[in-house]
């Protein structure tokens, strides 16, 4: 990618974050791991969810882009990152599109809690591998196909439903506080059957998890 083609790829902004994450704040300080461009931590503090906001990013030019709108960046994987870091800073923690990109999101996970102070709050969204986009074409046509963007991105090393990453945030010692989805307009018609089409037509899967 050249530095256009990377500010388009790492600036999309996130509003089914933020209205997913709004009821829960405000929050004191925030830590966004894979922060991209930096943009929905700029919108974080634009609508005053958060009072600060820093990232750590591994693509060298997003991490440029980043430093411009947020407090502190740092540049590199979460690992070696982590020791420079002072966790006791945040109240809010998140991992937005990271995990499935992992090669261990169980490690991630364990060293978030292990890291964070007792209440710390860790945001988390995933592709929902059980759309009905991905599942048919498995079941009726046994069809697993990679695709350049979306749930089936080739990048993608993981994949969870609703239930998988709860299991995952469990095992790895967070508490679940809450869960959501992400879903395109035109599946939340009044005449829909949101509640039953939900697992099969969300995009993404939305998660706010606690250290006790």
């Amino acid at each position: 990618m050249n530095s256009s083609e990377i500010a388009a790829y790492y600036a999309a902004e996130r509003p089914e974050l933020l209205a997913f994450l709004r009821p829960h704040g405000p929050f004191g300080a925030a830590l966004d791991i894979g922060c991209a461009a930096g943009i929905f931590g700029t919108d974080l503090l634009r609508e005053g969810i958060v009072g600060a906001c820093d990232g750590v990013e591994l693509n060298l030019e997003a991490a440029r882009l980043a430093e411009s709108r947020l407090r502190q960046v740092w540049t590199g994987s979460l690992e070696s990152a982590a020791v420079e870091i002072l966790w006791q800073h945040y109240d809010l923690l998140i991992l937005a599109d990271v995990l499935e990109h992992l090669a261990d999101p169980w490690s991630a996970l364990r060293l978030l809690h292990a890291r964070s102070v007792p209440g710390c709050k860790l945001l988390l969204s995933v592709p929902n591998v059980r759309h009905y986009k991905v599942s048919l074409p498995l079941l009726f046509r046994g069809e697993f196909r990679y695709e350049a963007a979306g749930i089936m991105d080739r990048t993608h090393l993981h994949f969870f439903t609703r239930g998988s990453l709860e299991e995952a945030a469990r095992e790895c010692g967070w508490t679940v506080c809450a869960v959501g989805s992400h879903m395109k307009g035109r599946y939340r018609r009044w005449y829909m059957p949101t509640r039953l089409l939900e697992p099969f037509v969300s995009v993404q899967t939305l998660m706010l998890v606690e250290k006790q």
